[in-house]
């Protein structure tokens, strides 16, 4: 890993005087996707001169994150309202990679480098970019700080409020996937920050949708031993998933859950884990196989499974399917979990097909 300031000349020798560059963050951006693009805005612009632009597709749902982007100074656009430029246009990457699936990459962006602190698999990963990956950092935004620190670059005050509200939010208070190097950042950008603003983005309203998908979650809710899992039929944005998988893991006595819902074509995961050394990016990855892909970290991780061209009857057998692998690979070798996984599994019913009859779900199942 190259040291600080030999990272900041790396950077350099990738920028022109006057460069058109955007900067990239996933679809669905997060707190931590759209602190550490901002933060990489302002390094651009203050230190090398360069006037980036913030891009990214999808939506921001999320109550906490709409609030925040509602207090962002900086610019960013929409990637399908920004006309198609007649050259391509270099693009840096925050919190993702051009190999992920969670970024939408058009034809006339040219990746140049990538900032992330996400497990990627070796195979991946491309050599020819500028890559500072940091799979230990408990977020983006931590990588983000230091280079603005290395660079003498001042802070703003909105910006470490949105900085320092990332951090916390990515590590969970600090609780899950840190290092030293985070807990540095969040204090000294803490302290530089409008705590009142932090406030309103933790403490943003809530739409009535938002209730009726806890609902949901709750309802289909069942108990495995240490484990707790649920699924949303469909959902239209992705974050609801990860927060539902969240929500779970505080219920006392639990060490792992996960979240699956459908969504535009395909079955998005969320898993959780307090147990040590769970390897839940590792897990996922193998218990999707060939027919999605995944990413993430040792105690949390999300994927997407194609269920393109699959009626409701097949995608809750592929879905069932993956629910036994994934649970199979989290339960250690020599715990027999079969009939009790068998029990719960045979009673998570099959929505009806198109014409036929309502059906009332059987009694069982251990609600969580």
């Amino acid at each position: 890993m190259l040291d600080p300031p030999s990272r900041l000349e790396a950077l350099k020798a990738l920028l022109e005087p006057g460069q058109r560059l955007w900067i990239l963050p996933h679809d669905y951006p997060d707190p931590d996707a759209l602190a550490s693009a901002c933060a990489l805005q302002l390094l651009l612009e203050k230190r090398f001169g360069i006037r980036a632009e913030i891009v990214f597709s999808g939506s921001v749902s999320r109550a906490e994150n709409r609030e925040l982007l509602r207090h962002i100074q900086a610019k960013w656009s929409k990637v399908p309202l920004v006309s198609p430029p007649r050259s391509k246009i270099d693009c840096f990457l925050v919190d993702t990679a051009p190999w992920a699936t969670n970024v939408t990459l058009p034809g006339y962006l040219n990746p140049v480098a990538v900032i992330d602190h996400h497990n990627h698999h070796r195979r991946h990963i491309q050599r020819n970019l500028f890559l500072d990956i940091r799979s230990g950092a408990g977020a983006t935004t931590t990588i983000l700080y230091e280079y603005l620190k290395e660079a003498e670059v001042k802070i703003p005050r909105w910006l470490a409020s949105v900085m320092a509200y990332a951090i916390s939010s990515e590590t969970l208070d600090l609780s899950r996937d840190f290092e030293k190097q985070d807990v540095c950042a969040y204090l000294d950008l803490a302290a530089r920050a409008d705590l009142r603003l932090i406030g309103k983005i933790r403490h943003a309203p809530l739409p009535r949708v938002y209730y009726a998908r806890l609902q949901e979650a709750l309802t289909n809710a069942r108990l495995v031993d240490k484990l707790a899992f649920t699924h949303l039929d469909q959902i239209e944005q992705p974050e609801i998933v990860a927060e539902v998988a969240d929500l779970l893991l505080r219920m006392e006595g639990l060490r792992w859950t996960f979240c699956t819902a459908y969504i535009n074509g395909g079955m998005f995961v969320s898993i959780r884990s307090s147990a040590r050394g769970a390897r839940c990016s590792k897990l996922l990855r193998m218990a999707m196989g060939k027919k999605g892909s995944s990413g993430g970290h040792d105690s949390m991780a999300a994927g997407m499974m194609d269920m393109s061209g699959l009626d409701p009857r097949q995608k809750d057998d592929r879905r069932l399917q993956f629910i036994r692998a994934l649970m199979k690979h989290i339960f250690k070798k020599g715990v027999d979990l079969t009939e009790r996984l068998n029990e719960e599994l045979e009673h998570l019913t099959y929505p009806p097909l198109p014409g036929e009859p309502q059906t009332a779900p059987e009694n069982g199942g251990k609600p969580a």
